[in-house]
């Protein structure tokens, strides 16, 4: 069974040892021919670290200086990574990230008392140029307070500034394609329904059910699905650009109907990706709570409430193998292209229970942690000091 492999790159980069820094094309190679012998692996989902992408910067305090520098490397890895991938045999998407644009470094008290957690948002952050210049277009809640790093897609303009950037990165490249990933390191919602009240929403939503959302009730699941809707009108854009130049579409989200923790209750319309088309590899069972590499808390002060499901204590969902026998297979049995794969970076591992979940039809493969399997003695000593 083709599993798929996620290499989050800035992590081996900036705290990885040996060949698992992946700083030179020679280590790069003689991972890739490791995760492919030990993993059964065929496909690389390569994650780019935010100082090697065009329009980030850092605000920065002591930390940020030294990862950016363990993060610089003197060969072009849109270049070095797809032909040794090839020459393996092996399929490598570009990873990105739709939800995770950054946020201002917060005052000193503030994060005295509460941050991301010991490693990440006390003493350094980062943000996208687009997402500082345009604060706008962050999604809000009713008071107009924002959940920076999410942006609303909502607004046309922030379909077409992410299809322009994903376009870029890829551009003169040999990826075989491009996997986004859904999960955010954002900050949570305070409750799953407060933010999403952008004015495109608000405008839309008035004019199909004559419903104010910012005041007094309206249809709760109408407004989920038209936030989804959005989402599902943006992948399905980014499915055409892709298509038309021969390129593939991952997408990694939750398993279940909603977006769920740190995001809200937009709904996640998986099923609508697998019957338009939309979506060649789906992958489920993701988790924003959770860093896949190092498997610390993220936020561990902010958990939100009030989610119709919730991934993360498994309220209102079957258990997976149930889920994906009622759920998922009705929709992949009937001669579909997409391929459907269980994100295993969140559990631990378990060769029975991996057993059973490739031997279920429908389900093509697992997708397993790089950096987990370089680094079981860190894994295990949550040692993260560069």
């Amino acid at each position: 069974m083709p599993n798929i492999i996620s290499v989050s790159w800035g992590d081996h980069l900036v705290f990885g040892e040996g060949d698992g820094r992946l700083d030179t094309p020679d280590a790069v190679l003689r991972r890739m021919k490791v995760w492919r012998e030990e993993l059964n692996a065929s496909t690389l989902y390569w994650r780019v670290p935010r100082s090697q992408l065009e329009g980030q910067f850092y605000f920065a305090e002591e930390h940020a200086p030294t990862m950016a520098e363990r993060e610089k490397i003197d060969w072009d890895y849109r270049q070095v990574v797809p032909t040794l991938a090839h020459r393996l045999g092996m399929r490598v998407y570009l990873y990105v990230s739709l939800f995770d644009e950054g946020w201002p470094l917060t005052t000193k008290q503030v994060r005295e008392k509460s941050y991301h957690n010991a490693m990440h948002g006390k003493d350094v952050t980062w943000q996208s140029h687009f997402s500082r210049r345009n604060p706008e277009y962050t999604v809000v809640d009713r008071a107009g307070n924002r959940q920076w790093g999410v942006m609303s897609l909502a607004y046309r303009v922030v379909r077409s500034f992410f299809r322009e950037r994903f376009e870029n990165l890829l551009w003169d490249t040999r990826f075989d394609g491009l996997f986004v990933c859904l999960r955010s390191q954002s900050k949570p919602a305070d409750f799953a329904d407060q933010f999403g009240f952008n004015e495109p929403i608000r405008r839309e939503f008035k004019r199909r059910y004559g419903q104010d959302i910012c005041v007094g009730e309206f249809d709760l699941q109408a407004w989920y699905d038209l936030q989804g809707e959005y989402l599902t009108l943006f992948l399905h854009n980014l499915h055409e650009d892709l298509k038309a130049r021969g390129l593939r579409l991952g997408v990694g989200a939750p398993r279940g109907n909603v977006l769920g923790p740190p995001l809200g209750n937009a709904t996640l319309a998986w099923w609508d990706w697998i019957t338009m088309g939309i979506v060649d590899d789906l992958v489920i069972n993701q988790n924003s709570s959770k860093c896949p590499s190092m498997g610390h808390d993220l936020w561990p002060m902010h958990r939100g409430f009030g989610y119709v499901q919730n991934y993360l204590d498994g309220f209102n969902l079957p258990p997976l193998m149930d889920q994906l026998t009622d759920d998922y297979e009705p929709y992949l049995a009937n001669g579909t292209s997409t391929r459907l794969f269980v994100a295993r970076q969140w559990d631990k591992r378990y060769p029975a229970e991996e057993a059973l979940l490739t031997a279920h039809p429908a389900v093509s493969g697992l997708v397993f942690s790089s950096f987990q399997h370089d680094h079981p003695g860190a894994t295990e000593r949550k040692d993260w000091v560069a």
